[in-house]
């Protein structure tokens, strides 16, 4: 894999590394379940071992909503609270599918409220992820413990939040949820809400003071992940309540990295008002300016080199936005970097100029402009060879000899 090659997979495994951590917050111990409700008694997963007849019958009553059949066993003597080898009891059974008339049964039969199956998940928990608000309510009326964490530190805000559940984040807020625990990961709510793009659960989060600075393992805050969907909205509310810009995550990169790359002028725009520092080098040694070079972002290489940013800067491997631009043939890219005084014919640490990549590559309008601007065809790499020797396609053979011979 070649330096071009790395760079490119770093950008996006600096994108989406994080994404494992909170898009897929649902674990399996926690929340996974047979979903053939008729068959919670089989040998699928749903037994329960030692159970009488009654006990079993009342599993598979809850999982299937079965009310008559619940109430029966319940009067009967039945116990709400046996946990099946998952862990599950009855009334998180009945909380994950959303049956609140048979979690109403069962809470008057005081059930026990903060039982945790094997992955750490509560009732509450799973009523939450699952987006069944009057059962979340009962549950709550009847004081469950709104912040117990899943195994691997997951909250009913959170998910809650990440389903975009506004009114049982209202809940749980007022319930004074804490909203600055954080999962094995280091993930917090407010990170979640920011990378869904949950705008208005945003507010409510800062509202209630949730730290806008923490950082995940990964070192991505909550500013960073807006930043990585495209979030403008929530980008600039961060900002406006302080957000650290210059804060260093994954590969050595900024907020700023990541909305060079994707485009997002009018998030650059914003995180330059807030003095991110325009120079900082991921762990390729590359800038905003060099990435924004490397995938055809003309408006943003122009933003930045308006703004400061150092034109003529190399990353590892000596190779420069020009260098990049001209190697991917970006000719709006090259046009803005030559225009603002790009230095047309430097060198890689293999001694390969811009003009060389372009006609390496076949890139016919990027040799054109390139020549237009006066590159040097007559510069050797360090094998010894000129941008004419290089070239393949016939027009820029034609082009380069043409420039050759003047």
């Amino acid at each position: 894999m070649n330096y071009i090659e790395k760079l490119k997979h770093n950008l996006k495994r600096q994108s989406f590394i994080f994404l494992a951590a909170v898009l897929f917050l649902p674990v399996a111990n926690s929340f996974a379940y047979p979903q053939n409700a008729q068959n919670a008694g089989n040998a699928a997963g749903v037994s329960v071992v030692g159970a009488s007849d009654d006990q079993t019958e009342l599993f598979k009553a809850a999982f299937s909503g079965k009310e008559k059949i619940v109430r029966e066993l319940l009067d009967k003597g039945v116990t709400p609270d046996l946990q099946n080898e998952k862990g599950f009891t009855p009334l998180i059974v009945a909380s994950q599918y959303g049956y609140d008339d048979v979690v109403a049964m069962l809470l008057e039969k005081d059930a026990s409220l903060d039982t945790q199956n094997a992955g750490g998940a509560t009732a509450l928990i799973v009523a939450a992820k699952n987006g069944h608000e009057k059962v979340v309510q009962a549950l709550l009326a009847k004081g469950a413990n709104v912040d117990l964490q899943t195994s691997d530190g997951i909250t009913a805000l959170m998910v809650a939040a990440q389903g975009g559940y506004e009114r049982i984040v209202d809940a749980l807020l007022e319930k004074n949820a804490k909203v600055n625990l954080q999962t094995e990961e280091k993930v917090t709510v407010l990170m979640i809400a920011a990378l869904d793009g949950k705008d208005a659960i945003v507010d409510k989060l800062l509202a209630k003071n949730a730290t806008i600075d923490m950082q995940a393992s990964d070192g991505t805050t909550a500013l960073y992940m807006a930043v990585r969907n495209g979030h403008t909205g929530i980008v600039k509310t961060l900002l406006a309540n302080n957000a650290p810009v210059n804060l260093i995550a994954i590969n050595q990169t900024t907020p700023l990295h990541v909305a060079a790359q994707n485009g997002y002028v009018d998030i650059v725009k914003a995180l330059l008002e807030k003095g991110i520092n325009i120079e900082q080098q991921d762990k390729n040694q590359a800038t905003a300016l060099t990435l924004a070079a490397l995938v055809g972002q003309a408006e943003i290489v122009r933003l930045l080199i308006e703004h400061g940013a150092s034109i003529d800067h190399k990353a590892r491997n000596g190779f420069s936005p020009l260098i990049l631009a001209a190697q991917n043939g970006h000719v709006p890219v090259i046009q803005v970097l030559l225009e603002k005084g790009a230095q047309i014919n430097q060198q890689n640490e293999d001694g390969i100029t811009a003009l060389m990549w372009a006609a390496m590559h076949d890139h016919n309008e990027a040799v054109k402009l390139l020549l237009e601007f006066n590159a040097d065809p007559a510069i050797k790499s360090n094998s010894g060879k000129t941008a004419l020797e290089i070239a393949r396609d016939d027009a820029i053979i034609a082009m380069l000899q043409s420039a050759a011979d003047k």
